[in-house]
């Protein structure tokens, strides 16, 4: 298999047959995720990170995190985001040296203060509250640190978003038997467990979403991920009728937007594109045709409820807004709490039961900018601060259109996802981090 012209297609058929094998046995995906961990780490040991393992493994990892938590949710919840982390941290210690970014470690650090605050009345439940809201933004920027600028060859790259984009494959297969054909779903105007595989709606979505923005890049950037070229539109069409289903409006607009807008700001900002411009063009109205069909199945499927969905309005009440599902009411509780800890914050996770105290709701955040304002005070404001400039300066300090394709198209899906479904999984941090690559292409034949 190793030479074989089709080893794509193995690996896709692979993971799907991985994946059905969890709906027989969910617990499986606990023996997978130590597999994984150990055969990565193995493997990032023997080859030195020489072959990309560590980003490899990395981008499987995020692929296939929402799909173990769909089953037992491997070894642990958080798990996903552990395993990126040592990944990374490994291939940067055993790999060949490059500059780690200052700016990235300042960050990390910038998230440690507000620790001391954190009082949840046991020390198991505090552990556990300030892994869950530390594990994403220390995913964010150890991908930063690893990234940076790192040389990655364009075969090398191709194997990092097919390796993300096999178990998202096998993810939508899986939600399909364990949710059913669309016909048979009960739809509302309010998010969907049962279209979901009975998972988190707002996480299922943002990774399809994510295999969307994947398979523009890859039709961005001329890589041709399948031998069979109909396979990416199969998947593009999949992604797009399996992640409308969910009715999670944030993983759907966040490829969309970072489409629409990596052609604005490349057309506007660098001079090159221009020799691009064609084949962006023909993408894009590939993907649109592809989304348009996507949205108007589901929309018939549910009765027209998708588009009264992605309008804000809700079917049990005309007068009721549904645009936010209640997010603006926690992004105000936020600002309110920041307002009284400004300096410090009340510490990771503590804002869900402040905001219990000031609404009776004891919600986690979905926004990932108010619930560090809230949580960690002045030391937030500046880790947004290094998060929203960074992609900025770097965009200027590069001159390959390639690497500022994928440093645009990047960083908007994670600046959307991160207003929707703040860090609840590895995958915005890990692509925040891809996204300052430097990607090299074979010299011409």
């Amino acid at each position: 298999m190793k030479n074989s012209p089709f080893k794509a297609e193995i690996f896709l058929v692979l993971n799907i047959a991985l994946a059905m094998s969890m709906l027989f046995n969910p617990r499986l995906s606990e023996i997978y995720s130590i597999l994984i961990m150990l055969y990565g780490v193995y493997r990032i040991m023997a080859k030195k990170n020489a072959d990309g393992s560590a980003h490899i493994f990395s981008a499987y990892v995020v692929g296939v995190e929402v799909l173990f938590r769909m089953n037992s949710g491997g070894f642990s919840y958080e798990w996903g985001k552990y395993a990126v982390v040592v990944f990374l941290l490994l291939g940067t210690l055993v790999g060949a040296k490059k500059k780690i970014p200052f700016i990235f470690i300042i960050l990390v650090l910038l998230l440690l203060p507000s620790i001391m605050y954190v009082d949840f009345g046991t020390f198991d439940l505090s552990r556990q509250m300030v892994s869950f809201n530390l594990s994403g933004p220390i995913t964010l920027g150890v991908a930063g640190m690893y990234f940076y600028r790192r040389k990655i060859p364009l075969p090398q790259f191709r194997r990092t978003i097919l390796a993300m984009l096999y178990p998202i494959a096998a993810m939508s297969i899986f939600v399909y038997f364990k949710s059913g054909s669309l016909e048979d779903v009960e739809f509302t105007t309010e998010s969907n467990f049962q279209a979901s595989g009975g998972f988190g709606p707002n996480q299922v979505s943002t990774i399809f979403g994510l295999g969307i923005m994947l398979i523009a890049m890859a039709y961005f950037l001329n890589i041709r991920l399948f031998r069979v070229n109909y396979i990416a539109g199969i998947l593009l069409l999949s992604f797009l009728v399996r992640g409308l289903a969910t009715f999670s409006r944030g993983g759907m607009l966040a490829p969309a937007i970072a489409i629409a807008l990596t052609i604005i700001i490349m057309t506007l900002l660098d001079s090159r594109f221009k020799d691009k411009l064609n084949r962006v063009v023909f993408s894009f109205m590939f993907i649109f045709v592809i989304g348009s069909l996507g949205f108007y199945y589901v929309n018939e499927v549910s009765g027209g409820l998708l588009e009264m969905r992605f309008k804000g309005e809700s079917m049990y009440n005309k007068e009721k807004s549904n645009m936010f599902s209640g997010r603006e009411e926690i992004f105000e509780e936020d600002l309110m709490i920041f307002e009284d800890n400004m300096l410090t914050g009340v510490g990771p996770g503590m804002a869900t039961f402040k905001r219990g105290e000031i609404s009776g709701i004891e919600a986690a955040a979905h926004i990932e900018y108010s619930r560090l304002l809230a949580e960690h005070g002045v030391f937030g404001v500046a880790v947004i601060a290094i998060i929203v400039l960074v992609p900025v300066m770097t965009f200027f300090k590069i001159r390959s259109t390639d690497d500022r394709i994928i440093l645009v198209m990047c960083t908007v899906f994670v600046f959307i996802t991160l207003g929707h479904a703040a860090m609840r999984t590895a995958a915005p941090g890990f692509i925040y981090g891809l996204a300052f690559i430097h990607l090299l292409r074979r010299p011409p034949v």
